[in-house]
């Protein structure tokens, strides 16, 4: 039964506009990473092409999950959420386990499996959405009335965001919350409760930045890179100047100063300094054009979904959105030194195994959501008839 499932799938009913736009930014993003990583690569590894090697292996294996999940009908989710979210918790505990979580500049992020390196906050960002959305499905009226209701899942908010804040990693904390806030608030959440839960959010985000030094520092040197550019802004005023090197058109493909050990994350969380530089600001609009283009596609899809009573897909999708927004959102505004500096990837650019999986795997779902809309009972459209 499951055999004939998967290979009885009308392709006419694809998503093809969201299909075409992740496959080219795929592409674009590759060929960014090359560039950007090919001298970081080589001086750290003695390989060229290590970085993108790692990336093309990380992509094959995310192209593999995205089409897996999409074969996963829907009601799957809502019977394993739970499992799948104590995994998740369990993963993120495995980071302080020595022997198993990986440190690396005092960070406790990454566990080795098998020989493989994960970071569960990535794998945490989907699986909290996920969660949410179906708690909201199975509950949604005491969702809407019950404060009980309300309060559960932002126990579980917390403590999971809590696990992350300890590792540390304020970024991932901060998208995972503001995601599964968003979920909620469209759920139909009392706009009292969530005001609360969206300023307690907000105070404990600024009390983690004022009495954490290091995190203080950042937002000095925001404020002002050049009064110290040589160590507090170093980053930020380096950005700025590969940015200002790449003027409208860029210096051109591979030609990027600043990769050359001079600007730190270059192939990270700075890769949009690098795709300017590079490419110019032109090519940066484009880009930042393409990837809001998803974000708005899925909420089209999202939106779809509510027309059909998906409404796992409907909260889902929004999520998702949410999520892949803050991301280019942040990314580039920290480039620009329009936000302060936070390790927050460039969706489909940025080198990191587990964020590309975590990606493809968000597409995979949107595009199975997608898909058993076009497939269910099309929405009855009534003409009113014209009266005299």
């Amino acid at each position: 039964m499951f055999y004939k499932q998967i290979f009885d799938f009308d392709f006419s009913k694809l998503d093809y506009f969201l299909i075409s736009l992740f496959v080219l930014l795929g592409f674009i993003g590759l060929l960014v990473l090359t560039t950007a990583s090919v001298h970081f690569s080589d001086s750290l590894y003695g390989n060229p092409t290590y970085i993108l090697n790692k990336q093309l292996f990380h992509l094959f294996l995310g192209l593999i999950f995205l089409i897996t999940i999409f074969l996963i009908p829907l009601n799957f989710w809502s019977q394993f959420d739970r499992w799948l979210l104590a995994l998740g918790i369990l993963l993120l505990i495995l980071v302080f386990i020595p022997g198993i979580g990986v440190e690396v500049n005092g960070s406790n992020r990454w566990i080795r499996v098998f020989g493989f390196s994960l970071q569960p906050s990535e794998i945490m960002k989907f699986l909290s959405i996920l969660y949410i959305s179906t708690y909201c499905v199975r509950r949604i009226e005491l969702v809407q009335n019950d404060l009980f209701s309300f309060i559960r899942p932002a126990v579980l908010l917390v403590s999971i965001i809590s696990l992350i804040l300890i590792q540390p990693d304020l970024g991932a904390s901060a998208v995972i919350f503001a995601s599964a806030l968003g979920v909620l608030f469209i759920a139909g959440v009392p706009i009292r409760q969530f005001l609360v839960v969206f300023l307690i959010g907000l105070l404990g985000i600024a009390l983690l930045i004022t009495y954490v030094p290091w995190r203080w520092e950042r937002i000095i040197s925001f404020v002002d890179p050049w009064s110290d550019p040589f160590d507090k802004g170093y980053q930020l005023t380096l950005s700025l100047m590969s940015i200002g090197r790449g003027d409208w058109f860029g210096v051109g493909l591979g030609e990027s100063l600043m990769k050359m050990g001079y600007l730190p994350d270059a192939h990270t969380d700075f890769i949009f300094s690098i795709l300017i530089e590079e490419l110019g600001l032109l090519t940066g609009i484009l880009i930042m054009g393409m990837l809001f283009g998803i974000c708005f596609r899925v909420f089209l899809i999202g939106r779809q979904s509510l027309q059909r009573s998906n409404y796992f897909g409907f909260f889902f999708c929004f999520g998702a959105a949410i999520l892949i927004g803050l991301h280019v959102f942040i990314n580039v505004g920290v480039a620009t030194g329009l936000l302060p500096t936070k390790g927050l990837t460039l969706p489909l650019f940025s080198a990191g195994g587990t964020n590309i999986l975590i990606m493809c795997s968000m597409i995979g779902l949107i595009l199975r959501i997608d898909y058993e809309n076009k497939i269910s009972m099309p929405i009855a459209s009534v003409k009113r008839r014209v009266t005299f």
